[in-house]
């Protein structure tokens, strides 16, 4: 099982990745910034009604505002939700996932994000971090077989893959190297999920 997770966006180059999607039948997941869904509503709404499950990654991303205290993880998280719930003209949306800037584990604020996970939980709201990637962050201009590289080696001998990706505004070599994922992964005999599967 293979789940295509996408974080930072929207962006422009959203469109194409959700053309690749869609090309291909598969449904991701966006993990989005509520600052760039003020500026891509259109692109959001899209993401929305095609299917692919919008999770929660924020609004603002800098770590410095995001990593104040506990209570402000969850502040982003509701901020970036009712931003989601108020373009999509869902009032009630909540997607009950976020995904920790930086990964919930580690760095320079690794205390400070394990009470962030304990208050986001009593909020009924989940995290996932990753298992695979592309390295799509790594470096300024990647390329294509940079991102395949990395895709292969961390992927390798596991039957349920959570792949970081991002749809960032700098990330265009993501958005072109898709059909490739895409298509290794089909040939790894992996299927691709959403998480609406999981999260009801």
């Amino acid at each position: 099982m293979a789940y295509l997770t996408f974080d930072d966006g929207p962006s422009n180059n959203t469109h194409q990745i959700l053309d690749i999607l869609k090309q291909n039948n598969i449904k991701a997941t966006f993990f989005v910034l509520g600052s760039q869904v003020e500026i891509f509503p259109e692109t959001t709404n899209r993401i929305y009604n095609e299917g692919h499950y919008i999770a929660n990654h924020g609004y603002s991303h800098k770590y410095s505002e995001i990593y104040q205290s506990p209570e402000q993880v969850l502040n982003e998280f509701n901020q970036c939700n009712q931003i989601v719930a108020k373009t999509i003209n869902v009032p009630e949306y909540n997607s009950h996932l976020f995904r920790f800037p930086e990964g919930s584990v580690g760095g320079k604020y690794a205390e400070l994000k394990k009470q962030a996970i304990t208050v986001l939980e009593q909020n009924n709201i989940l995290h996932i971090d990753w298992n695979a990637l592309t390295g799509d962050s790594e470096k300024v201009n990647p390329t294509e077989e940079y991102l395949m590289d990395n895709l292969q080696k961390t992927t390798e001998g596991k039957n349920s893959l959570v792949i970081l990706m991002h749809d960032a505004q700098a990330k265009k070599t993501t958005a072109d190297a898709l059909p490739n994922i895409i298509a290794y992964l089909k040939e790894q005999g992996y299927k691709f999920e959403s998480f609406y599967n999981i999260i009801k």
